[in-house]
């Protein structure tokens, strides 16, 4: 049984792409940031149980389950990365915060964080992209076989075991622990054809983030992995060198950053957050 993580019950809200679960703790205590997290393909909220356990009487938490994962309702169809965007703007707007916030994102949330400070600016105090593919999908066989396989094979043993190869550390895997059992959990969970709509629509279909990123005003924390086959640390922090005001780190692990190295990770981030100017206020509008 996995360890329970302390967040509230989820809230459903309608955006753009689909009713998604939404976790917010509530005010912002004294000297927090307003975090919103979101995260990759084929995981849901649990990955950041290291740091929602580290954040949670620091800082607001606004924990999303992307269209089709943990308790999120699927997609109505394909979606944009941009539709992302549009959709935290709308679960903002539904929970009276009219910002700046900080988007963590790890891959697919990454790439939302990116398109969300890309459309709105002036709601964007900062954004971490963890092991984000910012560049063009390479729509080649591998991804393709995963998008067919999250309808039909994400149930099996072989398709959870391949996926968990390609996002954690073998020592990660082999230690396994609260946080694989609940990736092992929700795709054995999950709605195939949910699952399938938006892995097709992140992995087959997503527009190149990278030749936009130097239009990011915001700060961006980049972190990648040393060990992460799928989207090499030198490709990524390339495209991190266009930023406007970027930090590039490469920490040792593989995909999921936050699983395999959490407290590096989060001591990475929590050094990133206390070096930001100082935020305007009123963060939020009355509750």
């Amino acid at each position: 049984m996995s360890d329970p993580i302390s967040l509230p019950a989820p809230t459903m809200i309608q955006t753009k792409i689909g009713r998604l679960a939404v976790r917010d703790t509530g005010r912002t205590p004294a000297g927090g940031e307003i975090l919103v997290l979101w995260p990759a393909i084929f995981v849901d909220h649990t990955i950041y149980r290291a740091q929602i356990a580290a954040w949670a009487k620091r800082h607001r938490l606004v924990v999303i389950d992307g269209p089709g994962h943990g308790d999120s309702g699927p997609a109505p169809g394909p979606f944009t990365m941009a539709h992302c965007g549009r959709a935290v703007a709308q679960i903002l707007d539904a929970l009276a915060i009219s910002g700046p916030v900080v988007i963590v994102g790890t891959s697919f949330g990454g790439l939302v964080g990116g398109e969300f400070a890309l459309a709105y600016p002036e709601r964007t105090r900062a954004v971490v992209m963890l092991n984000t593919p910012v560049h063009a999908s390479q729509r080649g066989f591998g991804d393709r076989f995963i998008a067919w396989g999250a309808r039909r094979l994400h149930r099996t043993g072989v398709f959870v075991q391949g996926t968990a190869k390609s996002f954690f550390l073998p020592e990660t895997i082999a230690r396994s622990g609260p946080a694989l059992e609940d990736f092992r959990r929700h795709l054995r969970e999950a709605n195939g054809a949910a699952l399938a709509t938006t892995v097709r629509s992140v992995l087959l279909e997503r527009a190149p983030l990278a030749p936009r990123m130097r239009n990011i005003r915001a700060p961006v924390l980049f972190i990648a992995g040393s060990e992460d086959k799928m989207y090499p640390a030198d490709s990524l922090g390339e495209a991190a060198a266009t930023l406007l005001q970027g930090r590039f780190e490469i920490i040792e692990s593989a995909h999921i950053s936050v699983v395999d190295a959490p407290q590096a990770t989060t001591a990475l981030i929590d050094d990133f957050l206390s070096n930001l100017p100082a935020a305007p206020l009123p963060q939020t509008l009355a509750q």
